[in-house]
């Protein structure tokens, strides 16, 4: 079980009583991304892959310089010929150093009926209670049912109290879930969380971000610091939904959010595959470009009805080339690291330079 590191040594196992990451918690299912009440509200495909742990982390606290995590998936575990299993199914441990850098720690992993991600021997330089943050990325693509952190018996470790300074909540589409990243924590969001030094919400739903109401409301119930809606790669001209449709749509969520935090700033995102001079495939990019244009005239439009706080990411912002997807679509780790610095970019513009406090 991936234990060999340990087999001079006994184990103490301690179990999560949170997971962070989630717009509003429900403490009977710590992993779900949705409450229970939810699932009477929105179509069993949303339901469905709110229950995969996309965009969540544990942050803990421990003495230990190695250590162990096993866990269980849900029956029925995903898998992707575009995606390898160390992001669908894998976790993805970084350490935050005491002069605040982030640290990426590299583990021996093992997949079954309990998945086991062994860490050995990494470096830290921590405080002199000699603790280090640790913050351990859960599966992008499927559902934890068990999970638990092993670390030597003379060790402690401590679970992190839940964040209190407003998140960033996106809502969008399986870019945003996590699609295709290697591992968790090269998901845009989880960068994008990491340099900002916030909490990213992730309320990414692979092929189900279709600007639907009840997920608009979930938002509204988080004190956010700014709500992000990108879900036009879902709905790229011709599928699910006529133009009218998603105008309305968003015209909706922003007066959903907008009734419940007249001062947040709500961020638009046109589709990052519009701009992309470097894919041959003209017919799938000027797809792409009119669902970009749509966006933008929603946009227009709501600004010109006098609606304030509202901003636009324009897909030439995003700047995608050529090595930026595996199909045109979906970000590989390069494409992730432009979509989050374009991101990064723009928030910090919307919120004035440095915008949260450190997570520790």
């Amino acid at each position: 079980m991936g234990l060999k590191a340990f087999a001079q040594q006994e184990l103490r196992w301690w179990t999560p009583d949170h997971a962070e990451g989630i717009c509003v918690p429900d403490r009977e299912h710590i992993y779900h991304r949705l409450p229970a009440y939810m699932q009477a509200l929105v179509r069993p495909d949303v339901w469905d892959l709110s229950l995969n742990t996309a965009g969540e982390y544990i942050h803990f606290r421990t003495t230990a310089r190695s250590l162990v995590v096993r866990y269980r998936l849900a029956p029925g575990a995903k898998s992707f010929p575009h995606m390898p299993e160390t992001g669908v199914s894998g976790v993805d441990l970084y350490a935050v150093d005491r002069n605040g850098r982030w640290n990426w720690a590299a583990p021996k992993y093992k997949f079954g009926d309990t998945c086991t991600y062994t860490y050995s021997h990494f470096r830290v330089d921590a405080g002199q209670d000699g603790l280090a943050d640790l913050y351990l990325y859960l599966p992008l693509y499927n559902t934890i049912e068990r999970l638990e952190i092993g670390c030597a018996s003379s060790d402690s470790c401590l679970f992190a109290s839940s964040r209190r300074e407003p998140p960033i909540v996106a809502y969008g589409t399986s870019i945003l879930q996590g699609a295709v990243a290697s591992r968790p924590g090269l998901a845009w969001t989880n960068i994008l969380g990491r340099n900002l030094d916030r909490e990213v919400i992730n309320l990414g739903f692979s092929g189900n971000g279709r600007f639907e109401r009840p997920i608009f409301e979930l938002m509204a119930k988080a004190d956010a610091a700014l709500y992000i809606l990108d879900c036009m790669p879902n709905l790229a001209y011709g599928n699910h939904s006529q133009d009218d449709t998603i105008s309305q749509r968003i015209a909706t969520g922003v007066a959903v959010l907008r009734a419940a935090h007249p001062g947040v700033p709500i961020l638009l995102v046109e589709h990052a595959g519009g701009h992309n001079p470097f894919n041959m495939d003209t017919a799938m990019v000027n797809k792409f470009h009119m669902a970009s244009l749509l966006m933008r005239s929603v946009y227009q439009g709501l600004v010109a009805r006098g609606i304030k706080g509202l901003y636009l990411l324009g897909e030439d912002e995003i700047g995608f080339d050529d090595n930026s997807t595996v199909e045109g679509t979906h970000p590989t780790d390069i494409g992730m690291m432009a979509y989050a610095a374009a991101y990064e970019k723009k928030i910090r513009r919307i919120l004035s330079g440095p915008v949260a406090k450190k997570l520790r």
